[in-house]
């Protein structure tokens, strides 16, 4: 595959990384109506442009807590598989470029997370990250809660 770019994001002091291809924006925290009967993980919706979007607070969909919002809180906005959606993070870094051979498999016992959606771990000079696979976050059936209220 060769060299990716993705977006780091920091959720307390860990660092992730995203495909930017699944990125189509990063905004500052807007006002997030809340919706009724949402899953627990579904912070509510924003209005972008006429477009209505769901926002997840990544912290709690990880099950890391969840993000006290603050002036570096951003939303990050992705395309999975033709739906938007919003995820809260503590704060946006930059765009790394990462050859995939940095890319190593996460180890399973140093991992609270559900490793189903982690693509590994990338060793670069800013340090490590773990590298997300965005479209494997959600299961079908969130998939369906997500879009469904």
């Amino acid at each position: 595959m060769g060299v990716q770019q993705y977006v780091s994001f920091n959720m307390d002091s860990e660092k992730y990384a995203v495909d930017i291809m699944f990125i189509e924006e990063i905004i500052r925290l807007v006002e997030i109506t809340q919706v009724p009967r949402a899953p627990e993980f579904v912070e509510g919706i924003i209005n972008i442009r006429g477009k209505v979007i769901p926002v997840v607070d990544m912290k709690k969909k990880l099950g890391l807590g969840s993000i006290s919002p603050d002036i570096n809180t951003r939303i990050i906005i992705t395309n999975i598989k033709g739906k938007k959606v919003g995820f809260l993070v503590d704060s946006v870094n930059e765009v790394l470029r990462v050859d995939d051979s940095v890319i190593d498999d996460a180890p399973a016992v140093t991992m609270n997370l559900d490793s189903s959606y982690i693509k590994g771990v990338a060793k670069t000079d800013k340090g490590l990250f773990i590298v997300l696979d965005i479209s494997k976050v959600f299961s079908s059936g969130e998939e369906n809660q997500l879009y469904g209220f």
